[in-house]
């Protein structure tokens, strides 16, 4: 990577064409294609700011989906909730993680033009927990609905609401916390990983781990209300003294049920140390900017914005809005440095190019805000290019976000690149992904088509390389990409005829058919390259 030109969190007022939009969108959306530039285009950097960071509305309850004529629950139908039912059995709950997931990746899928489907997943990567760890697919539901309520909220509330929930108490062990044997799980972690992190000063002690434990306990899961309810008979009445890190700071014990109120002043306590700040604005930087984090970077932009993020009470927006209008975001250094993750791989094609569902034998999707049963086939895709959407590998989550000296590059091996190409070949196809009857196609024509005089063919391929890679493709990829359009011959006259042709004859088959075949072609190799996993 070149040499950072810019230090500054001073606001951008360079030139802010469709490269910098793209920079800026590409980073926020998961995937930006014609919708996106459309709504996106001709609006100032502040106003894109702003419509950008405007949360998305909450979104609908996860539903009973799966069509497949196996009725565990004859009292929930196809389109009802199960959120709010009992438990009921471990084959009833197995059917509701997969109606779950592809919940979670219908909302990532059919996202709006907010920032806060990114958001949410950088908040369960950073505030952990694991579908299969916490069993109950209630739990994991209820979780991901607290994130995506506090995505572009406040931290201090995330982390209140969070400590509490039913999924975090099972996965850290919360719910076992007892005044006569403490388990530590939970208040180690929420100073390790979700607060404070190590290292850059941070000097908490073992006694403050065991004071914290002290503090938490009582707390346990709910099975019945699916919530976090409060015990006094198991909560540690004494007072609870922390070191000198924390400013000699004592939480008086209390009784009864206003021992619940030790937790917010356990949160107050370390919210109050600028190192929290300065933790959360480290993995803000990491996921929006760029993995390495020198002193320089340290000094002049993560500390701060770790000030702006303590004097706005741990408000995420005017960070997000500092950061990502800043000179230093808009430094050309920063395009084309990071390697897309899996959702942003798999689902960024989506999103950019469009797909079609198609449910055997006749039935085709044109609004996917409409099909749900399909979306579990890109999480078991996600998955297999370990990306399990739900299921981080740790309670640090994955290792692109923390592990050096690779970084994002964990993303990339040659079996993820093999699984990578596998998968955007096989979406490639007219038959796509499929699973349980749908096929999931890339819908390559009418993409296409909507690039300007796409008959033109240098103009094309420059538009859609320009859209599509954050990174400028050398000139033998640019032939080689071309010579799939013009299917071998030394001229682009049939393709310019052919794009012609449409323009009489909108509804000729045999034309669409060979610009289409040469369009699966072209797309599916530009997917392979190096350039496209880029952003």
């Amino acid at each position: 990577m070149a040499a950072i030109s810019t230090y500054s969190l001073k606001p951008y007022t360079g030139r802010y064409e469709d490269a910098e939009l793209l920079h800026l969108t590409r980073r926020c959306l998961m995937g930006v294609g014609h919708k996106e530039l459309a709504y996106y285009r001709g609006r100032s950097l502040q106003a894109t700011l702003q419509a950008l960071l405007t949360p998305s509305p909450a979104p609908p309850e996860a539903r009973e989906e799966l069509s497949d004529g196996v009725d565990l629950n004859p009292k929930i139908k196809v389109g009802d909730t199960w959120v709010y039912q009992p438990y009921e059995n471990d084959e009833v709950n197995y059917r509701r993680k997969i109606m779950f997931r592809m919940w979670w990746m219908g909302l990532i899928i059919n996202r709006d033009f907010s920032i806060t489907e990114k958001m949410t997943l950088f908040w369960h990567n950073h505030f952990v927990t694991e579908t299969d760890v916490v069993k109950d697919s209630r739990y994991s539901y209820f979780y991901v609905a607290m994130l995506h309520k506090h995505a572009l909220g406040n931290f201090r509330h995330l982390i209140r609401e969070g400590t509490t929930s039913p999924a975090m108490l099972v996965y850290l062990g919360g719910n076992t916390n007892f005044k006569s044997a403490p388990n530590e799980n939970y208040g180690r972690e929420l100073m390790e990983l979700f607060t404070l992190g190590k290292g850059y000063g941070v000097q908490y002690t073992e006694a403050d781990v065991k004071a914290a434990a002290r503090v938490l306990t009582g707390w346990r899961d709910d099975k019945e209300k699916c919530v976090g309810v409060f015990d006094p008979a198991q909560h540690e009445t004494a007072d609870k003294h922390f070191s000198a890190f924390f400013d000699n700071t004592t939480i008086k014990g209390r009784t009864g049920m206003a021992g619940a109120a030790e937790t917010d002043e356990l949160i107050d306590m370390i919210l109050r140390k600028k190192e929290a700040a300065r933790f959360v604005c480290r993995n803000l930087y990491r996921w929006f900017v760029y993995a390495h984090i020198d002193d320089k970077i340290e000094e002049e932009i993560i500390h701060p914005l770790a000030e702006i993020y303590r004097s706005h009470n741990y408000e995420i927006i005017p960070v997000l809005h500092t950061l990502l209008g800043s000179e230093h975001f808009f430094d050309p250094v920063f395009r084309g440095c990071i390697v897309k993750n899996s959702v942003e791989f798999l689902v960024g094609s989506t999103q950019e190019i469009g797909v079609t569902v198609y449910l055997a034998p006749h039935k085709t999707y044109t609004n996917l805000a409409d099909c749900h049963e399909p979306w579990v086939q890109y999480h078991l895709a996600c998955e297999d290019l370990a990306m399990r959407v739900g299921d981080p590998p740790s309670v640090s989550g994955w290792p692109a976000y923390y592990q050096p000296p690779k970084f994002h590059q964990w993303w990339i091996n040659s079996a993820s690149l093999s699984m990578r190409r596998k998968l955007s070949d096989g979406i490639s196809t007219h038959e796509g992904l499929i699973f349980n009857g749908y096929n999931i196609s890339y819908d390559f024509f009418n993409f296409a088509k909507q690039f300007k005089n796409p008959g033109q063919l240098d103009g094309f391929v420059k538009q859609v390389t320009d859209m599509m890679c954050a990174v400028p493709l050398s000139a033998s990829s640019i032939d080689h990409l071309k010579g799939h359009l013009v299917s071998g011959m030394d001229t682009d006259y049939y393709w310019t005829k052919a794009w012609k042709k449409l323009e009489t004859d909108p509804d000729d088959k045999e034309t669409k058919e060979v610009l289409d075949a040469r369009l699966r072609m072209f797309f599916s190799r530009l997917l392979c390259l190096p350039e496209y996993h880029m952003m």
